[in-house]
């Protein structure tokens, strides 16, 4: 199976080769370029049109990979947040019902304060 592989990549690879040959061999009429920049002479058609189908390529592809890279950075955040939430329930979960009854025979009038320190006024 291995080699069916690579018998299929090889005869792909030189069926590309021998189509850019024929390419270039068929668009190299020189020509002009009139660019926002300026322009250029004597340039074959072939390396135009491979410069053109290049930066036709590069810029959405660029613009693509920036989307996801957002994309992703965005879904990593998420992602954070949604542990920490995770975190908080687990904690929330763990928490008793009901406030814990004192031992029997403790006396909870030493925590009560006076009257009147509870009002703000000092004895």
């Amino acid at each position: 199976m291995q080699w069916v592989r690579r018998v299929l990549a090889l005869t792909i690879f030189v069926g590309v080769l021998i189509g850019g040959w024929r390419f270039a061999a068929e668009n190299a009429t020189p020509v002009r370029v009139h660019y926002l920049l300026g322009v250029v002479d004597a340039v074959k058609l072939w390396q135009v049109l491979l410069a053109v189908f290049a930066c036709g390529f590069v810029l959405p592809s660029s613009a693509v990979i920036y989307l996801a890279l957002k994309n992703r950075l965005v879904a990593r955040r998420y992602r954070k947040a949604l542990g920490g939430l995770e975190a908080e329930i687990h904690q929330l979960r763990n928490l008793p019902l009901a406030p814990e009854t004192p031992a029997p025979g403790a006396s909870d009038a030493a925590a009560i304060p006076p009257p009147s320190e509870a009002l703000g006024r000092g004895a």
